[in-house]
């Protein structure tokens, strides 16, 4: 598909996913993003009956013009919800879906196994990053959400030994990265990595404390991580050593 304005259907549950919206929203006016609160409460195991009850009142809450969504961007905090991804994209007839994980309780490795094949029997492509901001590519139209929004990648104008400028090219989805981008104009350009490290540790994130087993560290160190390490490559490059991150 060509790389223009996406429209993008959000099922959230709270504080955390309406934050994201917002951001992405204050970026990109011309994306059509329409957004639909879940609540809380789900049963851990929804069957039967639950499903058909809960999936049609989630249904009830969606405008027509709001169907056939480039992306059904999942924004879940738990895992009776996330059971409900493939019939609900199903039914909004969705091109891809989106689901970060920020929280591996929520949705554990063998859940998401089995949610993208229920997605790819209906034709669905999908993408579960841990955490939100190490999305760096998908195919379309993920591939395209991932242009703007995901793993943080910047460019720093130095001068004197500090930070003049920062521009900021991918963001993490909740804002951090901006977040950063002016918080650390000014720092002292062999303090900016590490302090970029610990910001984000601190900025409001529903990145977990629980190791996930497979990446082997828990999601808000990993956030971290990669918030750092954007702004070594990219210090690097200012000072022209290759990209090559700053010891």
């Amino acid at each position: 598909m060509s790389p223009g304005p996406l429209r993008i259907l959000v099922f959230l549950q709270g504080w955390y996913g309406e934050r994201i919206v917002r951001h992405i929203r204050s970026l990109k006016p011309d994306w059509e993003i329409w957004s639909v609160s879940m609540g809380k409460g789900f049963p851990r195991f929804p069957e039967g009956p639950e499903v058909d009850y809960l999936t049609k009142r989630i249904l009830s809450l969606i405008p027509d013009d709001a169907l056939e969504p480039d992306i059904a961007l999942f924004l879940l905090e738990e895992t009776g919800a996330c059971l409900l991804i493939p019939v609900l994209a199903g039914k909004v007839r969705a091109k891809a879906v989106l689901c970060p994980v920020d929280a591996y309780e929520v949705l554990p490795r063998g859940l998401e196994r089995q949610l993208s094949e229920e997605l790819l029997e209906i034709g669905i492509c999908s993408s579960f990053p841990r955490p939100f901001c190490s999305l760096s590519h998908g195919p379309e139209p993920i591939g395209i959400f991932a242009r703007w929004f995901g793993r943080p990648e910047v460019e720093i104008e130095v001068e004197g030994g500090t930070v003049k400028a920062i521009k900021v090219i991918r963001g993490a989805p909740c804002g951090s990265t901006h977040h950063l981008a002016g918080k650390l104009k000014g720092a002292p350009i062999d303090e900016v990595a590490r302090l970029a490290g610990l910001y984000v540790q601190t900025y409001p994130c529903l990145a977990s404390h629980v190791r996930d087993p497979l990446i082997g560290e828990d999601m808000i160190g990993l956030s971290a991580r990669l918030a750092r390490a954007a702004f070594e490559k990219s210090i690097s490059k200012a000072l022209g050593l290759g990209g090559q991150p700053c010891r």
